[in-house]
């Protein structure tokens, strides 16, 4: 038997961009086939943020923002 590869705790440099381009592609797949739909316009015209945030590049850049929030309130 072989000793499974340890997976560390950040990803690479790499990894990250391969990643989010990767998320990105799967987001605009997404928005391009629920730009049509009536209750998607509704709920983004209601509450855009709720709405958008099923996007996993949406997601990420909320917690992107939380982050430097926070670091903001610590200086």
């Amino acid at each position: 038997m072989t000793a499974k590869k340890k997976k560390s705790a950040k990803p690479s440099a790499l990894g990250r961009i391969v990643g989010a381009i990767d998320a990105a592609g799967r987001d605009a797949d997404l928005a391009r086939r629920s730009s049509s739909d009536p209750s998607f316009r509704r709920g983004v015209q209601s509450d855009r943020r709720a709405t958008l945030s099923k996007f996993t590049t949406v997601k990420h850049a909320l917690a992107d923002r939380e982050k430097l929030e926070k670091s903001k309130r610590k200086t």
